[in-house]
C-alpha cells in the first residue's frame, strides 16, 4: 500500500472503499462464495493487480468489512455513559438504528442472510466480550452475566432479523424503541 506521512494514500482510501461497495451491493444480490474477484474489480473499475494490492482474496473483503462493522457498534458502546444506558438502552438503540439507516441494503442482507453467520458471531463475541468489561463491575450476579448478555446480544440481533424479514408494518424506530425496551426489562433483573 501506499503511505503519504505514515498514513494511508487517499487513492488508496478511495479504492479500498470501492471495493467495498462493489463487494457489499454484490452480497445483496448473490451468495458471497459466489462473487468473484474479476467481477469486484470489473465492478469498482480498476483491475486485478490493483485488488490484489488491496487484498489477498474475497475472504480479506468480507473481513475488512466486519471489522468496520465491529468497529461502528464498539463505538457506540463505548461512547455511552453505560449506567445511563443500563436504564434507558434506547439511546443505543437509536444509534444502531442510525447506522442501519445508513447503510441499509448491507444490513438488510446481513441479517436476512444464513451464509454468513461468521459476521452474526464475531459481532456476539466481541459485544458480549465489550458489555461484560464495562458492566462487570456493576454486576451483583456475575456469575450469570455472560449469560444474560448472550440473551440480550441474540435477542437484539434476532429482532432486527425478524424485521427485515418480515413485511416492516411498524417502523425501524418503533423496532428499536421496543428492543431497548426489552434488553432493559430482560437485563434489569442482573443489576438488582
Amino acid at each position: 500500500m501506499i503511505y503519504a506521512n505514515g498514513r494511508l494514500d487517499r487513492r488508496c482510501i478511495k479504492t479500498r472503499k470501492a471495493i467495498k461497495q462493489v463487494f457489499i451491493r454484490m452480497m445483496t444480490e448473490k451468495d458471497i462464495s459466489d462473487i468473484t474477484i474479476k467481477e469486484i474489480a470489473d465492478q469498482a473499475d480498476i483491475n486485478r493487480k490493483t485488488f490484489y494490492s488491496h487484498y489477498t482474496d474475497v475472504n480479506g473483503v468480507l473481513d475488512d468489512i466486519e471489522n468496520d462493522v465491529l468497529e461502528q457498534l464498539c463505538g457506540i458502546i463505548e461512547s455511552f455513559d453505560i449506567q445511563k444506558a443500563i436504564y434507558d438502552p434506547y439511546l443505543i438503540f437509536k444509534e444502531l438504528t442510525n447506522i442501519i439507516n445508513d447503510d441499509f441494503d448491507f444490513y438488510k442482507y446481513f441479517l436476512q442472510s444464513t451464509s454468513d453467520s461468521r459476521l452474526l458471531e464475531k459481532i456476539k463475541h466481541v459485544l458480549k466480550n465489550r458489555i461484560i468489561e464495562l458492566v462487570g463491575p456493576e454486576i451483583n450476579n456475575k456469575k450469570m452475566l455472560p449469560y444474560a448478555i448472550e440473551f440480550a446480544v441474540s435477542g437484539i440481533l434476532s429482532i432486527y432479523r425478524e424485521w427485515f424479514n418480515s413485511d416492516r408494518t411498524y417502523s425501524l424506530e418503533e423496532v428499536s424503541a421496543f428492543a431497548g425496551s426489552l434488553t432493559f426489562n430482560g437485563l434489569y433483573t442482573i443489576f438488582r
